[in-house]
């Protein structure tokens, strides 16, 4: 018992390192920029030199389309305008509009982002309420959560890298490109990875810490007795 008041006082007395705070300021920073690559429309870009394209944008939610046509000539109905990609008017062109590919970047972008609201959370436990004999697990469990979450960016960011682009999905291929929305992406997934190794080092330092403070606590009580 008093070997965890020892620690308690002396944890205190010592403030966040230098790695803590640069893990939750690297943190913070990367989630602004994965909540703004995954609520924006501009993954993929038409170039602008078509005087009328068809396709104008889209990210990862939202579609924009100008006299847009049913490649397979199935309807006759011309799609204007910016809408949710689950909107009812455009049910009868999903197929064209969530090709499987598409569908998993969605996926595991989505599954990033949700595991950074978890870490969220915990970074905030960490930070504000966390008793500070737990937090040596709670680092290593952000560590492993941020580590998740930057994989399935990965695979979102590489398989969007590799086919949001080509000739197979939306008109005119040859004047489309990746813009800054997929650029935030793959920035952000290196900011989770960033984060979630400040986190693990973090980690190492205070359960060594932890280790130290217990012995000459020990150690202490050892030689008064």
């Amino acid at each position: 018992m008093r070997a965890l008041v020892v620690f308690n006082m002396a944890s205190h007395d010592d403030g966040a390192s230098k790695t803590a705070k640069a893990a939750v300021l690297s943190f913070f920073a990367t989630c602004l920029i994965i909540i703004i690559a995954f609520s924006t429309n501009s993954w993929l870009e038409t170039d602008g030199t078509l005087e009328n394209p068809k396709f104008i944008q889209l990210g990862l939610w939202n579609f924009c389309l100008r006299d847009f046509k049913d490649v397979k000539h199935l309807y006759d109905r011309v799609f204007n305008g910016c809408r949710h990609v689950l909107d009812e008017e455009y049910h009868i062109i999903d197929w064209l509009l969530r090709p499987p590919f598409f569908i998993a970047v969605q996926l595991f972008f989505t599954l990033c982002f949700m595991l950074m609201l978890v870490g969220i959370a915990g970074t905030l436990m960490y930070v504000l309420c966390f008793t500070y004999e737990h937090q040596v697990k709670l680092l290593r469990a952000l560590a492993w959560d941020l580590t998740i979450a930057a994989f399935c960016g990965t695979i979102a960011v590489i398989t969007f890298g590799a086919l949001g682009d080509s000739r197979d999905w939306m008109p005119d291929f040859e004047h489309n490109f990746l813009s800054w929305s997929f650029g935030l992406a793959v920035v952000g997934t290196f900011g989770l990875y960033l984060s979630a190794t400040l986190f693990f080092i973090e980690a190492k330092v205070q359960a060594k810490k932890h280790r130290d403070t217990t012995s000459q606590a020990t150690f202490s009580m050892e030689h008064k007795v």
